[in-house]
């Protein structure tokens, strides 16, 4: 038999805290499977996910699609596939829609040659007398009349026109929707000036006639009076343009489509609300259905007050997903209800099975509802084509289910319901109409509430292809019953939505094992209400607001201007209190933002944000917006404007301001806590009895934005009487700018044990000892005690070696030992330049930016949906660059690009080359040459370059646009900030048999034969090259397999030793 031993000649300072025990149920495709937290933990990433009920979102209108080409198609299918279909979408058993988005067609003329995609050609509901006609369908020489079309003559309109998308409006009611939109993509043919239902000739003009906006508006209100009269169905709104700000509409393309310029669509929007008007409707006006939430922007910044207040609710796509905050904030200033319209995406390959889609689309929704605060959500359509997403034509994953739009034979139809389906359902059949959506500080999480259930459902996406482990703090809630639990619900590559086992709650706390590649629905039972002092934010606690633009922080000028000024968190103009000044817990309700100096508060003159007495005036109030993160946007209650640091300014005493909702970065806000939130216990080992304790001059002050700082502490007198003997004692002191006690626990006890330290350094760089280290003492406990360490002669870390040093303790026999690693230094990414560094280097420059981006973004150490990209809103862009400027040379070998993905239109490119400069020009660096393949992460390792520029140049995906959130360039940077490097060596020093090291060990040889009987228990022990390594051994028929992992993990050596 032999002894295993793991015990390595150099052990690794720890800092033992304590460990709470949760169990945890793993979400598995088979049954759950229980198993203990310490293994999860240790194995598994752990995501803490904190709910916040007291930010609510506006009770939800629900989910759903529009109809338009599907149900175009299979509306005129057999009763029993077309009912089939609608169970799947508008059934209790499927998604369970409540939301239908009809089509009002234009059609195209009677001679026009069909040209559309199946379904897209979608029947207008005018009708053309024979008189105006080509006589005997003869077009030889015939041209149609002009403005034949009367909307005031019956016979010019065709009620029995559309009976497919009509079935589809009746089948959705009667499985239970409730709420329908209008809205259109072209006005008919006769009102265009190409003659095309599908647009201009030049897709960047208008294609409706400029005299036919009355009949424009007649015609589509027309349509929806006589529906709603026919069907019993009403349209609670009807939105008369889409995506109308684009060049995507052209004559003869592929469906129907209309660019509108604004002032366009802003005489389009009036015309058709004064119809809505004359005509006693109750539907009211949504728009303007744009692309995406920038483009939304830049219309309604064009709007005049007539054209908003015309609009009842806002409507906008996401197919581009920059700038959704500002999109927000518009329809939150403007007092309007505002739905993500529309929107699909195709990740991949037609794969029906593959769950990728399925976690984009889940990351859409989330992400959408987190920071559009939509009141709805609405795909394009729900039902494609599966013969058009075919490899051998579009190749894709739209829609949730795919049929064969040109079925003949239905008695072997297939329906192919892929992996967004499910995911979709993952939302769509726990929350409902009426819920609302909750704060959380996690974007990988959605949660909403039902008040009327007590229950909250949290949607939990796991992109990663690992478990995770999720801990969610329900502790925002008011009430937590006993019986709390959580019922899982599992979208994954193996599973479609599958039902899972209850989960307990426990200790306000809900853990599980979520699979990798997932979508998990929890729901939740049993809580309710709000905990008051459990929220992000709360009336009693100070505020630094920082600016996300400047890094700079609100602060007050002697005349009562409002500035942004370098944090200094002892300064007390900097402080704020947030009280709010309405009583509910809507992410609508009103703020003072209240100076804790002066008690005043921040309201607006002039369009400047001033110190105020507070006089309850609305320019005084603020409107608070966030997406998590502690990020916040404040919108004026007088005006809807945003408060911001005026011209995205990063200087000091730069005046704040409000502003019309921007999305930029300088009108979003950071808050954190400020002043002193906690004091760090000082721990105190006396080594022997009778000696007075040195208790630290200055203590650890946690600050609100987690800074450490060491304060000067004031301890209470201390008497021999207290370390007179071994014990435990505890000394209370006082910390100036905080009431929050300082406490010392000291620990009088003889030093029993101390086990040996390593410690790593870089060459020419003297090792750092710690100044106290852990020991166990002869009183029972363990804890921190002073060490004297002998003075190191410099040239033992001059260059790559292992060292020993040798230390005391004071008034203490016991001695210890540091093992020293010098090691080479790690890679540092020579790109970063963090916002508000006012540094000129390193810079990043772009062959060309979107308008709406910046190429600084790329290289601003924040990995997110902030980013470079080379959208051209008129013509798509093949290939571009972005380069780092480092401002001066170093040796670089590897680069790591991190692009943004939302599944549509702005991607990560199709293929990269990386360059470098020589000094006079551009050069390709070798294999560096590759395709990308739609990951969103990529490292790119090379040989070492020593340049002073380093570029990537990218190939675009065809008709997208290339999207970089980070780029990180690794070198070997500012040899005064190096720190080592994380080791890779896997091999041995030395191998020990009973102590003896083993004769002629060699650390390239694995195997060794050793003349000992294993049954007499022989003790192995190993020395690690890397003194950071780690190794485990292991008894294997009569030998001791030795298993030797490096530090980074990467890397694993096995030496075997045989006795005989």
């Amino acid at each position: 038999m032999v002894k295993a031993n793991f015990k390595q000649m150099a052990k690794k300072i720890l800092t033992c805290g304590s460990a709470t025990a949760l169990t945890l149920s793993l979400l598995a495709p088979a049954a759950p499977v229980a198993i203990a937290a310490e293994e999860a933990q240790s194995n598994t990433v752990t995501e803490k996910v904190k709910l916040d009920p007291s930010y609510q979102q506006a009770p939800f209108d629900g989910w759903g699609t529009a109809l338009v080409w599907f149900a175009n198609i299979t509306g005129g299918w057999p009763d029993e596939v077309k009912n089939q279909l609608a169970d799947a979408l508008y059934g209790k058993d499927g998604l369970n829609f409540n939301i239908a988005r009809y089509n009002i067609g234009g059609g195209d003329s009677p001679e026009t040659t069909p040209y559309m995609r199946l379904g897209g050609a979608v029947p207008g509901y005018w009708n053309r007398p024979a008189e105006f006609g080509p006589p005997n369908g003869n077009t030889a020489g015939w041209t149609e009349p002009k403005n034949w079309w009367d909307p005031k003559n019956p016979d010019h309109w065709n009620w029995s026109a559309d009976a497919n998308q009509q079935w589809w409006l009746k089948a959705a009611k009667s499985r239970g929707a409730d709420t329908f939109e209008a809205f259109s993509n072209s006005a008919p043919y006769f009102m265009t000036q190409s003659g095309y239902v599908s647009g201009n000739w030049d897709a960047n003009k208008d294609n409706l006639k400029p005299d036919q906006y009355t009949n424009f508006a007649s015609y589509l209100t027309g349509v929806v009076d006589h529906l709603q009269q026919e069907t019993g169905i009403k349209f609670k709104t009807l939105s008369p343009v889409n995506e109308p700000n684009t060049n995507y509409w052209g004559a003869k393309g592929r469906q129907e489509g209309s660019h509108w310029a604004p002032a366009s669509q802003a005489k389009m929007i009036n015309e058709v609300k004064t119809q809505l008007t004359e005509k006693g409707l109750n539907t009211v006006v949504s728009a303007m259905d744009e692309t995406n939430p920038s483009k939304f922007r830049s219309n309604w910044d064009a709007y005049n007050t007539e054209t908003r207040n015309n609009i009842g609710q806002l409507n906008v796509h996401t197919y581009g997903t920059g700038e959704r905050n500002g999109a927000r904030d518009i329809a939150k200033g403007a007092g309007k209800k505002l739905w993500m319209s529309e929107v699909d995406l195709s990740v991949g390959g037609q794969n029906h099975e593959d769950i990728k889609p399925g976690i984009a689309i889940s990351e859409r929704i989330q992400a959408d509802i987190q920071q559009l605060e939509p009141e709805a959500w609405v795909l394009w359509q729900a039902v494609e084509d599966e013969v058009n997403m075919r490899p051998e034509h579009e190749n894709g994953n739209w829609g949730l289910i795919q049929v064969d739009f040109a079925a003949k034979d239905f008695s072997n139809f297939k329906i192919y319901k892929n992996k967004k389906y499910y995911a979709v359902g993952n939302y769509s059949k726990f929350i409902r109409p009426g819920d609302q959506f909750i704060n959380t500080n996690n974007q990988n999480t959605l949660a909403a509430i039902d008040a009327k259930d007590d229950s909250v459902v949290v949607v939990y996406t796991n992109s990663t292809a690992e478990q995770k482990v999720v801990n969610l703090d329900l502790s925002g809630f008011e009430t937590i019953n006993g019986t709390a639990s959580a019922t899982p619900y599992v979208t994954s590559a193996t599973d479609n939505l599958q039902k899972k086992e209850d989960i307990k709650v426990k200790d306000e706390k809900l853990a599980a094992v979520v699979p990798a590649q997932s979508i998990t629905t929890f729901v939740v039972s049993g809580v309710s209400g709000v905990n008051k002092d459990a929220g992000f934010l709360n009336n009693h606690d100070k505020y630094k607001i920082s600016n996300l633009n400047s890094g700079k922080v609100l602060d007050i000028t002697q005349d009562g201007k409002i500035v942004q000024k370098s944090y200094d968190r002892d300064k007390a103009s900097q402080q704020w209190s947030l009280q709010k000044v309405t009583n509910g817990y809507s992410s609508k309700e009103l703020y003072k933002i209240v100076d804790t100096n002066s008690g005043k508060v921040i309201g607006v003159e002039n369009g400047s944000a001033v110190e105020q007495t507070y006089q309850n005036t609305v320019s005084q109030k603020w409107m608070l917006s966030t997406s998590g993160n502690q990020q916040y946007t404040f919108i004026n209650a007088a005006n809807g404007q945003l408060l911001e640091v005026g011209g995205a300014s990063t200087k000091e005493d730069a005046g704040v301001d409000v502003w019309s909702a921007n999305a930029g970065k300088n009108q979003s806000w950071k808050i954190d806590k400020s002043g002193i939130v906690e004091i760090e216990p000082a721990n105190v080992v006396v080594t022997k009895k009778k000696i007075a304790p040195e208790l630290p001059q200055e203590i650890t002050a946690i600050y609100g934005d987690g800074i450490k700082v060491q304060k000067a502490v004031q301890w209470e007198p201390i008497v021999p009487d207290q370390y007179d003997r071994e014990t435990f004692f505890t000394v209370k002191g006082t910390v100036e700018g905080t009431n929050i006690p300082a406490v010392a626990n000291v620990t009088v006890s003889k030093v029993e044990s101390v086990e040996p330290i390593k410690v790593k350094t870089v060459p020419g760089k003297a090792p750092e000892l710690p100044e106290f280290v852990p020991a166990k003492l002869k009183i029972g406990t363990e804890g921190n005690v002073r060490v004297n360490w002998e003075t190191i002669d410099p040239s033992k870390y001059e260059t790559l070696a292992k060292f020993t040093v040798k230390g005391s303790i004071p008034y203490s026999p016991v001695k210890l030992t540091a093992n020293v690693q010098v090691t080479k230094p790690a890679l540092q990414n020579i790109a970063l330049n963090l916002p508000g560094s006012d540094q000129e280097f390193p810079k990043a420059t772009a062959s060309f930016t979107g308008q709406y981006d910046k190429a600084e973004n790329v290289n601003d150490g924040e990995i997110s949906s902030i980013r470079w990209t080379n959208w051209d809103p008129n013509s798509w862009r093949s290939e571009d660059w972005v380069a780092i400027d480092f401002g001066s040379e170093d040796t670089i070998s590897t680069l790591d690009l991190h692009f943004y993905d939302d599944g549509g239109g702005t991607r990560p490119p199709a293929s990269l080359q990386l360059e470098y400069w020589d000094g006079t020009e551009w050069k390709a660096i070798d294999g560096t040459q590759l395709d990308v393949n739609a990951k969103k992460d990529l490292t790119v390792n090379f040989a070492p370059v020593t340049t002073s520029k380093v570029r990537v140049v990218m190939k675009a995906m065809p008709n997208t646009c290339i999207a970089i959130s980070e780029i990180e360039v690794f070198g070997k940077g500012d040899v005064t900030k190096a720190e080592p490097s994380i080791g890779d060596d896997a091999t041995l020093e030395s191998i020990l048999i009973d102590g003896k090291p083993l004769k002629d060990f060699q650390p390239d040889q694995f195997t060794y034969d050793v003349k000992e009987k294993a049954s007499n228990s022989p003790v192995v022990t190993a020395v690690t090259n890397d003194l950071f390594a780690s190794y485990q051994v292991s008894e294997v028929e009569d030998a001791a397999v030795i298993t030797v992992k490096s530090e980074d993990g990467l890397r694993t050596e096995t030496y075997t030793v045989k006795f005989r």
